[in-house]
């Protein structure tokens, strides 16, 4: 009877599941078929369009065979939305591959490496002579990292589905818990509405400092995207233009700055949310000093210390805000300095953000729970301890989850490295710059990724992309679900 219960279960998940999905993939067909619209503006691209259109269409269509019966999902449990959230993500890469593979002539790996880094907004690449290219691909790989920015399930869950449990367990999944206003499909709307406004205000700022205008484009969805995808093989640095790179600076800070900031920023209209926000705080915290030792590095290897300032403010904030911008070649820095910048990409931007990493907020709980243990440790015994970061309320359960998630966070991020070091023969340094990068979400590279790689370690990347940007539990529950829990049950049935 248990045996039996537990196989109902598991059919009550799939049908769930199996709907959820649908309603998702209709929204990746929609955004599929986006990048058609630019042929208005460049005609002679026309042949490319239908491999837009079909996957885009046989992505809708797919869909609503798949969620026909989305009316009858009553309720859905934590673990149906994270198989449903990681799933989609492989599945969105996977069809997303089409326009690479047929346009680019990449490889199937290359291009679901490409469309997994685009997607999760983390900008490694596996392509080169990007000028070379049609536009419509360079928008396809930049749409995506916009979109991949606020996630395809919130784009979902304001576009598809309807409001209730549904939504919300979808929201989690997805690595999201903040809400602006009480109704979570209305909280979706009014991220997308301050997303768009704020895409709008970069690419009006990078057009007026003489970005031409689809270059603008490009660098402001990927720059407030904080994926880091540029249309030139050299990123922001083949501009050569500081005012451009302040204007970059601005938008990788607002991508990796809490969306209930940006509300409160737009609803007050004024800045004091900004400065009074503790992540904001402490990113600046982590920044200053990061910022000092990077220069001072690139100072002794021979850059000036103008231009050592210049490169160190820039790639610190790329790298913390999990953007992957660069302005010079990373290959050459310093091996402290790599091992610096391979810091700040762990920590990552805001919880609530489109940054990766393991988030600001986590890194400061951490660090005040060692004040707090050592508070409970010295007060007498019954003294009440409040555990509260700048606005933040956090209860025991907070803390021990936020432990568990940093060590499981580490463990990946160790592994890859060694398995990168050993693979392929590379330092500690570079190693691990190009892991964090990688499951970071940021983009940032010292010239291991490149289609030159072996396979495995292609994949490798991919893996940790995909678990950085779920952050972790979201794709071990899909791991232990699919592969462990589902096969004995059906076998025992």
């Amino acid at each position: 009877m248990l045996e039996l219960r537990k196989y109902i279960n598991i059919s009550d998940d799939i049908f769930v599941v199996k709907n959820l999905i649908g309603a998702i993939l209709q929204g990746v067909g929609l955004a599929y078929l986006f990048p058609v619209l630019l042929v208005w503006f460049y005609p002679d691209e026309i042949n490319y369009v239908v491999y837009f259109a079909l996957p885009g269409v046989f992505s809708i269509l797919l869909g609503a065979w798949l969620a026909r019966h989305m009316g009858k999902v009553e309720d859905v449990n934590l673990r149906q939305a994270m198989v449903s959230a990681a799933f989609t993500w492989l599945f969105a890469s996977f069809i997303s591959v089409i326009p690479f593979i047929y346009i680019a002539n990449m490889s199937f790996v290359d291009s679901y490496f490409e469309s997994m880094s685009a997607w999760t907004g983390t900008g490694l690449t596996m392509m080169s002579n990007l000028e070379s290219y049609p536009r419509i691909l360079l928008f396809w790989r930049a749409w995506m990292q916009w979109l991949g920015g606020i996630g395809i399930v919130l784009v979902a869950l304001t576009v598809l589905i309807r409001p209730g449990v549904a939504a919300a367990r979808l929201y989690r999944a997805e690595a999201r818990s903040e809400r602006i206003v009480p109704n979570l499909v209305n909280t979706s709307k009014v991220i997308f509405q301050i997303y768009l406004v704020l895409t709008l205000v970069g690419v009006y700022l990078y057009y007026i400092n003489g970005m031409p205008l689809f270059d603008a484009v490009i660098h402001s969805m990927t720059g407030l995207g904080t994926g880091g995808m540029s249309s030139h093989d050299l990123s922001i640095g083949y501009f050569n233009s500081t005012s451009i790179e302040a204007v970059t600076i601005f938008l990788m800070i607002m991508g990796a700055v809490n969306f209930t900031v940006h509300y409160r920023i737009f609803r007050d209209r004024h800045l004091k949310p900004f400065f009074e926000d503790v992540q904001v705080k402490y990113m600046f915290i982590f920044l200053l000093p990061a910022i000092a030792v990077i220069a001072l590095g690139l100072a002794q290897v021979g850059d000036g210390i103008g231009e050592a300032l210049r490169q160190a403010i820039f790639h610190s904030v790329s790298a913390i805000t999990c953007t992957g911008f660069g302005i010079a070649d990373l290959s050459k820095y310093p091996e402290l300095d790599k091992f610096i910048l391979g810091i700040l990409m762990v920590i990552g931007g805001g919880a609530g953000s489109t940054a990766g990493g393991i988030k600001l907020i986590r890194v400061i709980l951490m660090y005040e729970s060692l004040k707090w243990t050592l508070q409970s440790a010295i007060l007498p015994k019954g003294a009440v301890i409040k555990r509260k970061v700048g606005n933040y309320l956090f209860s025991e359960e907070d803390i021990q989850e936020v432990m568990s998630f940093t060590m499981t966070y580490f463990a990946f991020l160790l592994m890859g490295t060694l398995y990168l070091m050993i693979r392929l023969g590379t330092g500690l340094a570079d190693s691990f710059f190009e892991v964090a990068s990688a499951q970071g979400n940021v983009g940032l590279s010292v010239g291991i990724t490149s289609p030159t790689l072996p396979v495995d370690l292609k994949i490798l990347l991919i893996l940790h992309m995909w678990i950085g940007r779920l952050e972790i539990f979201s794709t071990l529950v899909f791991i232990i679900s699919v592969f462990f829990l589902a096969p004995r049950v059906v076998t025992r049935r």
